[in-house]
């Protein structure tokens, strides 16, 4: 776990904001609020970064995917991923809530019940999973490129069972996703990568083929909207000329920005 602020002595209870994948995020997350900060943007503020002790690539993408799905995925179950290692979504939320939100308490002046979780691709599934079956864990959602498609699309379901049970949802959240994130926009990337990563990425492609990530996040956007949650606020953006690799950065600025009603 990484831990970090904007510097200097708490000004008074900071809100939290927690991230999953701290691997890639984090120096990106804590020094855009550093950032912002200077300009009087964003509150003072404590980001914590929850991810895991080794630094080898093949672990924390096993890790992730045990941590950051809601369901296991008969067709992915392999010897490096067994069913165990996938759909641990809910033990994951139930440590951000149980364990690491209490403990936080007053640390470093960190505010745990006025929380923001930032999630991109599969830690966007798991934030929109979190959204749909314990909306009050934070206050706020980043939610990044969200990996919808997985396990043919169960997130829909989950969203379909939230509104037949509940009336309302209060949270504020920022949908985003790249532009080229669709079927054509993966075949303009990868065309333009060097032979040897080109013949990789055609080859993962034909294994696992790609899928249209705008539409899933509009379509989950409009189900959200079409509900008419008084007490949601919700924003989406499809970033321009932004492939899957490269939307993170626009993604994160953006969401900061809508989240905490800085100017945009």
């Amino acid at each position: 776990m990484l831990i970090g602020h904007p510097g200097g002595a708490a000004e008074g209870p900071r809100p939290v904001v927690v991230l999953a994948d701290p691997w890639a995020a984090f120096g990106s997350v804590i020094e855009t609020v550093r950032l912002f900060r200077l300009g009087g943007m964003l509150p003072d503020m404590v980001v914590v970064g929850v991810g895991y002790r080794s630094a080898r690539m093949d672990d924390i993408m096993r890790l992730r995917t045990r941590d950051l799905t809601p369901t296991a995925v008969a067709s992915r179950i392999s010897e490096d991923q067994p069913a165990t290692m996938m759909g641990g979504a809910g033990r994951f939320l139930a440590f951000l809530r149980d364990e690491l939100a209490p403990w936080l308490n007053g640390r470093h002046g960190a505010d745990p019940g006025d929380a923001t979780f930032v999630g991109y691709s599969l830690g966007g599934l798991f934030a929109t999973h979190v959204l749909l079956t314990d909306p009050s864990a934070f206050r706020r959602y980043a939610i990044g490129s969200p990996s919808l498609w997985w396990d043919d699309g169960v997130t829909f379901a989950h969203e379909a069972v939230y509104a037949a049970a509940n009336s309302d949802l209060a949270a504020r959240v920022h949908f985003s996703v790249g532009e080229l994130e669709t079927l054509a926009g993966r075949r303009r990337f990868v065309e333009q990568l060097p032979p040897a990563a080109r013949a990789i990425a055609e080859a993962e492609d034909a294994a696992d083929a790609p899928v249209d990530m705008v539409a899933d996040m509009q379509r989950m956007v409009e189900l959200l909207r079409g509900r008419g949650y008084a007490s949601l606020e919700l924003e989406s953006e499809v970033l321009a000329e932004a492939y899957h690799e490269t939307a993170a950065p626009q993604a994160l600025s953006r969401a900061l920005r809508w989240l905490y009603r800085a100017p945009l």
